[in-house]
This record gives structure tokens, C-alpha cells and sequence, in this order.
């Protein structure tokens, strides 16, 4: 298991990302408070939606702006591998039990659609979703790729493209011995 520490210093830098990409701080309170409608099994996450991955207590994350304003997030987290394994098999089976469901804050009000795709075969487990949000009359495609290998659980978020370009090299890195 690794400390978030060390964590933190596997995290990508924009140098490793290319021209264009700039780190910038990730949020460190909670937005204001996220709820699921027409999703029991998220729902029963309760407050982990906003971050269910928050029950592993090592972790680090990341968020950059890329090229055209694109973003990419990249969050790593640390426990024992059956942990890991058991956590996030109960939040990817809850994320893509429901097609679509309603996500509620104070301000908004957003349609999601989800649809499981498959993920790099690397790492000891993996997971693939992309995520269509619309809110406002606009609409946003999320691409998230979870992958755990060994103790350390790599979630790499963002469009489609980013996702797939920059997610194997996040998880080299993350891996690093």
C-alpha cells in the first residue's frame, strides 16, 4: 500500500502530457452536495456519489487543462488489492446499473446516460465508461477508464480522446517501481 504521498508523486505533470497542458489545483472541499434520482443502486452510494472512490484512504489526484479547453483528471488511489478490487467492483456495478438517472445539486439538474465500454486490458482489473451529461441545454461526453494493478487503483476521466491517449502512460507511471 502506498501513502498518498507518494501517490501524489506518481501523478502525470503537463510535461507529461505534451504542449498545451497545464496542471491546475483540484478541488480539495467538496462541491456542493451531489444526489442521484432514478438510480437506487447509486443511490445507496448516499454521499459517496460525489466521490465514491473517497472509502480508499491513500490517494492523489490531478486535473489538467488541455488543448481547445479539454480536461483530464487523474486520480490515484492505494489499499490492499482485495479491497481495491471489492470497492470499485461495488461503485462500477452501481454507475452502470441505471442507463440514465437525474444528478441533483442546489444549482443544477443533469440528465446522465451511461454506457459501459471496454477498457485497456492492463493492470489486473479494468473498468470503461463513458458518461453523456447534459445540463443547461449543453452536453458533455465523459470517458472514465479504471484500472487497478496490484495496490494501487489508477481513474483516468475526460473525453474520449484524452482518455485514451494519455491513459496508459498515466498508469505506467503510477505504477512505477
Amino acid at each position: 500500500m502506498l501513502p498518498s504521498e507518494q501517490l501524489a508523486a506518481r501523478l502525470l505533470t503537463a510535461d507529461d502530457l505534451g504542449p498545451g497542458y497545464a496542471a491546475r489545483p483540484a478541488a480539495t472541499t467538496a462541491s456542493s452536495e451531489a444526489s442521484v434520482k432514478g438510480c437506487p443502486q447509486l443511490e445507496q452510494l448516499g454521499s459517496a456519489v460525489d466521490n465514491p472512490y473517497a472509502m480508499f484512504p491513500n490517494q492523489g489526484k490531478r486535473v489538467f487543462t488541455g488543448p481547445g479547453g479539454t480536461q483530464l483528471t487523474e486520480e490515484l488511489y492505494s489499499a490492499p488489492p482485495k479491497d481495491l478490487s471489492a470497492g470499485v467492483g461495488r461503485i462500477m456495478t452501481a454507475m452502470g446499473a441505471c442507463p440514465s438517472y437525474q444528478l441533483v445539486t442546489a444549482t443544477t439538474v443533469a440528465e446522465v446516460r451511461t454506457q459501459a465500454v471496454p477498457a485497456p486490458r492492463l493492470g489486473d482489473e479494468q473498468w470503461g465508461q463513458v458518461l453523456t451529461v447534459t445540463s443547461g441545454g449543453r452536453r458533455t461526453v465523459v470517458q472514465q477508464t479504471v484500472i487497478r494493478d496490484g495496490a494501487v487503483l489508477l481513474v483516468v476521466s475526460g473525453s474520449p480522446a484524452e482518455v485514451t491517449v494519455h491513459g496508459q502512460t498515466a498508469l505506467a507511471k503510477a505504477t512505477a517501481r
